[in-house]
């Protein structure tokens, strides 16, 4: 007998998204279609609060000789959407799949394309307190993944809870908090999202020989919110070499993923063996009060003729070395706060 998971402990709070992140045969789906109760644990105890919507093994509540508004109906009707409410359902789902004409055809002329636009329509269609999701999100073209990011999003907002599988893990940064690492049936790592992919991925960290940061670069900054700012960071060259450096400010939106918000250009900071200071000026640090991951970059300097930068050393949440930047004040609306300025036309200019 072969034992498919072992001590495994998931706890998803209301409203939230935990992902499970593993290569194949890890365990991932198994672990899913316990969750669904498509399987029986042989040990250990399931607890679920609230209606399921398994986004895997789509389709297995009819067969392939059902037309697409065939099946979308008895997925209805098994999931207690009232009568009155099934026609305008209907036609959302066919809408949103996009399948024309072919939505009153059976599923077995469809492509598998097709199909996983009707299976995912239909699962989605109705709001439902928890998903279960199994590398769905990959289906289709790049305008109707679009679409399903997009829906999930919505879904996410309304209160929805669940758990989405997957080895992609940029839909696990999309779409949680917290997320799992999977290897040979047991959880190696239980954490935030980021540290999560940083346990998956097992990056190598760049090893820097003719310049770095320091060991004594800080860890955290600490910034307020619409203030004039500077990040001082400590900077060795260890060879005669010209280098460069430019940062970034990322953060973390739940439903979109890493978003850069403050991008600078390269500065040289020397061309000699020596200890260095890199200062960076931020006017009126447009930045919301919160957490955000600073990322570091040194590289030599381009010489004429060379297209790509040579990196020489990094800081950066996906290497797990990346530096914080806590930023304090009062709260805002918005992530980033823009400079702006108005000014009146005289109407015989205008």
């Amino acid at each position: 007998m072969v034992q498919a998971l072992r001590d495994i402990s998931l706890t998803v709070p209301r409203g939230k998204i935990v992902g499970i992140l593993g290569r194949n045969g890890a365990g991932k789906s198994t672990l899913l279609r316990l969750l669904g109760q498509v399987y029986t644990p042989t040990t250990g105890r399931i607890e679920v609060n609230g209606q399921i919507a398994g986004l895997f093994e789509l389709g297995g509540m009819g067969n392939p000789n059902l037309t697409g508004r065939e099946y979308a109906t008895r997925y209805l009707r098994f999931m207690g959407v009232a009568a009155d409410s099934v026609l305008a359902v209907l036609e959302e789902i066919a809408d949103f799949s996009e399948l024309g004409d072919a939505f009153d055809q059976r599923i077995r002329t469809y492509s598998s394309g097709m199909a996983a636009r009707l299976y995912f329509a239909v699962a989605t269609a109705y709001q439902h307190e928890i998903y279960l999701i199994d590398e769905l999100l990959s289906v289709g073209d790049e305008h109707f993944q679009a679409k399903c990011w997009r829906r999930m999003r919505e879904r996410l907002l309304r209160g929805a809870s669940g758990v989405l599988v997957t080895h992609d893990w940029t839909a696990i940064v999309k779409l949680c908090e917290q997320a799992c690492v999977i290897d040979e049936g047991r959880f190696s790592f239980v954490g935030s999202s980021d540290s999560a992919v940083v346990s998956y991925l097992k990056l190598p960290v760049p090893k820097p020989g003719v310049a770095r940061f320091p060991a004594s670069t800080p860890p955290e900054f600490l910034l307020e919110s619409g203030k004039d700012s500077r990040i001082r960071l400590p900077v060795e060259i260890l060879e005669d070499t010209a280098v460069d450096c430019a940062i970034s400010i990322e953060m973390l939106r739940i439903g979109l993923g890493w978003e850069i918000v403050i991008l600078s250009d390269y500065h040289p900071i020397g061309d000699t063996a020596g200890t260095y200071s890199a200062d960076f000026h931020i006017a009126a640090l447009p930045l919301a009060p919160g957490k955000y991951s600073l990322n570091l970059f040194l590289t030599r300097r381009p010489v004429e003729g060379e297209r790509q930068r040579v990196g020489l050393d990094c800081r950066s949440w996906t290497y797990g070395n990346g530096l914080t930047l806590r930023v304090e004040g009062k709260a805002l609306p918005s992530a980033v706060t823009l400079p702006f300025a108005s000014r009146s036309i005289p109407p015989e200019v205008a």
